[in-house]
């Protein structure tokens, strides 16, 4: 079930850390009203009930933010943003920033924070930015990302911010008070700018064997307006995952498009690491890594390499009846719970 959309409002950015495609240079952008347009159409769905912007760095946009952001909160939708937090450039121009964000609309708000940030964003502006939240028992969660040799650990940030942290659990509700506190701690995922060079000594891997949970289970929107059937975290020119243009495109065909697709079924059902395992029996010559960091990792390796996509190309027809029982049974199961929910309720 579709819960939420994301959009990557630009891929501009005034950071340009590792593994990550936004820069300063980038141009792609959408507009207030190209966002509008996204958020009625979520809406009629049913089932959206979080509007995100991310990017590249959404405040870059300006007053196109905040006018998303009060259309998605007029609408009875709960609104995020993900910053870097440079607007903190002072404790006041935070507070004021902060201040636009809340009367716009916004509930809550995400700062990610990490070595790879804080090489191109002062950790002063962060902790501007953090404590401008944490005055206001404002809900902020800091998103943190970390490698074995990472110096920026949420003791570092304790000590740095004067405040202790609560690492984020998703199944557990939060006071006011702690809310404006949290921390989620996630791997450095080497994909895109410079994967090339990472240090595999230095990665932390994580499980990469099961199914993807966010492939046709979430919505982004591209910066430049294209449907992004997953989390967005991986190269942005791989088709299965950069699809319709939604400013040409009504949100529910792209998502029935998406939903009609071998590979991304495939993926979302069995996993990126079933598709390897299949690459591998079809051409033992082909070889994968022992290890990932976690299935976005596998998955950008999967996409984006030639030579998988030939043997995919090749023998994909073998696997169509499969994944289409597989898909049959997992709608008749989701059937199955709704009208066991119905019953319950009457």
């Amino acid at each position: 079930m579709i819960k939420s959309i994301c959009f990557l409002t630009t891929y501009q950015c005034n950071a340009q850390c590792d593994y990550c495609e936004c820069s300063p240079y980038q141009k792609d952008k959408l507009t207030g009203a190209e966002m509008v347009r996204l958020i009625d159409e979520a809406k009629s769905l049913g089932t959206v009930g979080l509007v995100v912007f991310s990017g590249g760095e959404p405040t870059l946009l300006k007053e196109d933010l905040l006018w998303a952001i009060q259309h998605a909160s007029s609408k009875g939708l709960l609104t995020r943003v993900v910053t870097n937090g440079w607007w903190g450039e002072s404790r006041e121009a935070a507070r004021t920033y902060l201040d636009r964000l809340i009367d716009a609309g916004l509930y809550e708000i995400n700062i990610s924070v990490d070595d790879l940030h804080q090489e191109w964003i002062e950790l002063s502006r962060v902790k501007n930015a953090f404590l401008a939240c944490y005055e206001r028992q404002f809900k902020c969660l800091l998103a943190h990302k970390q490698t074995k040799s990472s110096i920026i650990t949420k003791r570092h940030l304790e000590e740095y911010f004067g405040v202790q942290l609560i690492e984020y659990n998703p199944n557990k509700h939060y006071s006011p008070e702690d809310e404006c506190r949290l921390i989620s701690t996630g791997v450095v995922i080497p994909v895109t700018r410079n994967e090339e060079s990472a240090d595999w000594n230095d990665l932390i891997f994580t499980s990469w064997t099961q199914s993807c949970s966010s492939v046709l289970n979430d919505i982004v929107v591209g910066a430049n307006g294209n449907f992004l059937p997953c989390c967005g975290i991986i190269t942005k020119n791989v088709p299965e995952l950069t699809r319709a243009d939604l400013k040409a495109t009504r949100l529910i065909d792209a998502i029935e498009d998406a939903n009609n697709d071998l590979i991304l079924n495939w993926i979302a059902l069995e996993g990126p690491a079933s598709i390897a395992q299949f690459v591998k029996e079809k051409n033992p010559s082909i070889k994968f890594r022992e290890q990932y960091v976690g299935i976005c990792h596998i998955c950008n390796e999967i996409l984006t390499r030639n030579d998988v996509r030939k043997v995919l190309l090749e023998h994909v027809n073998e696997i169509i009846d499969r994944i289409s029982l597989h898909r049959a049974f997992m709608e008749k199961a989701r059937s199955d719970e709704k009208l066991m929910a119905m019953y319950c309720r009457t």
